[in-house]
């Protein structure tokens, strides 16, 4: 089981992002040709708003994800309700990630407030996308939920490498299919959140974590997605690690670059709920 190594961060609240559809939300292998080289400027991040009409807001968007938490404000922020019971998934080499679906059947869902969210899938980036004052991690696996209206909710995990095992995310990279387009089914698998967190199954509230409005990390970088960064970093193997870079290597048209973060865009800046401009704060020690 997976060991917490770093201890809760603040809640935080910054600048909310303009509304947007879900087209974009799963990368695969069809469409235009790009990958997350920063040297290549034709096909990396900073030629993604260029390559095609809809990925306009890679390039003009205002509120793009990922960001580095760095200054933040305290805020009374809503609890999260996780229920997420043992279901089958698919893992698939979508040719930019490493992605875990869920059935459409299934039910594992995200509460928060009134607002219910379910699990479409879930992802990993190496290294993270999210930096935490600066400092990146090995790795981040990203939950991706969508609401009946096709509001999305994604809750962010950094990961670091450990001689303690973490079952569920070292069995799907290491399972992972190397070729673009396949995938590996997984039988009943045990509780996702069983095994990502320290947790009950299959129910958990959690109310320590950081919240920003931002955007999807990929082409088309659809904006108005609620991101949630969980404050606990968790523990994969070395291996695993090591297997994400390799696979990400042979990704097409990646030419052996091993990496598939987006760089970050911008520091989080707090707002508060009435506020109508932004305004930085120092970071708190906590939040209320």
């Amino acid at each position: 089981m997976a060991r917490k190594l770093l201890a809760a961060m603040v809640c935080v609240l910054a600048l909310a992002g303009c509304g947007g559809g879900s087209d974009d939300m799963e990368a695969t292998t069809e469409g235009p040709a790009w990958n997350h080289d920063p040297a290549d400027a034709t096909a990396g991040p900073g030629a993604w708003g260029q390559i095609d009409e809809s990925f306009a807001q890679c390039l003009t968007g205002d509120s793009q994800s990922p960001v580095d938490i760095a200054e933040t404000i305290p805020t009374d922020l809503p609890e999260l309700e996780f229920n997420y019971p043992p279901t089958p998934f698919v893992v698939t080499n979508t040719g930019h990630v490493i992605e875990a679906s869920l059935p459409d059947a299934s039910n594992l869902t995200l509460t928060i407030e009134n607002a219910e969210y379910r699990l479409v899938h879930f992802q990993f980036h190496a290294p993270s996308e999210h930096t935490l004052d600066g400092d990146s991690y090995e790795a981040e696996v990203q939950l991706v939920h969508r609401s009946a209206d096709g509001e999305l909710a994604v809750v962010a995990i950094l990961l670091e490498p450990s001689g303690l095992p973490s079952p569920l995310i070292d069995q799907v990279i290491e399972r992972a299919p190397g070729d673009a387009g396949e995938e590996v089914e997984f039988d009943e698998a045990p509780s996702a959140l069983e095994l990502l967190l320290e947790f009950e199954p299959p129910r958990a509230v959690i109310d320590d974590y950081s919240t920003y409005r931002g955007s999807l990390t990929m082409p088309g970088c659809t904006e108005g997605v609620r991101w949630i960064v969980l404050p606990d970093i968790l523990v994969i193997r070395q291996y695993s690690v090591e297997r994400l870079h390799e696979l990400i290597a042979g990704f097409p048209g990646y030419d052996g670059y091993a990496n598939n973060n987006r760089p970050t865009r911008r520091s989080t800046v707090g707002k508060s709920s009435e506020a109508t401009s932004a305004r930085t704060a120092p970071r708190p020690t906590r939040a209320p």
